[in-house]
């Protein structure tokens, strides 16, 4: 699959199917997308390739963060410690971005009301304890 950033400058390359596709709560993707929540879609790092254009990148707290120099589409974080590549889920078509749960709700804005499993921080095969928020 290949996907663009919105001015069409940056493209990548995705030769895998996700590790993992969720929404984050965390402070870091509130700040960085400036909304309540960000889709994300996980790939093993090497999975994912710039073919064209140069990126920038910028460490908020942790992960360097990429985006297009040209237009600020925010395109991935590269979560060093687990190799894998966090793609923007706004940037994967609707029809193959399929979330299966939430994390890290104990910084959500507002409790969100759907089908999904809602952790308080990370679930356990992403080093946290599986603990789900009450509502």
């Amino acid at each position: 699959m290949k996907i663009q950033c919105c001015c069409e400058a940056v493209e990548l390359e995705i030769a895998s199917e996700p590790v993992v596709q969720f929404f984050c709560h965390c402070d870091d993707c509130q700040a960085v997308h400036g909304g309540a929540y960000a889709p994300e879609s996980v790939y093993p790092a090497d999975a994912v390739r710039i073919v064209r254009g140069e990126p920038k990148s910028w460490t908020l707290k942790r992960n360097p963060r990429f985006f297009c120099p040209e237009c600020g589409t925010k395109l991935f974080i590269d979560v060093l410690a687990l190799k894998l590549r966090g793609v923007n889920g706004y940037l994967i078509p609707k029809d193959e971005f399929h979330p299966q749960f939430h994390m890290q709700c104990q910084f959500a804005v507002r409790p969100v009301g759907d089908e999904l499993t809602h952790f308080k921080s990370r679930p356990a095969r992403f080093g946290g304890s599986d603990e789900t928020m009450p509502w």
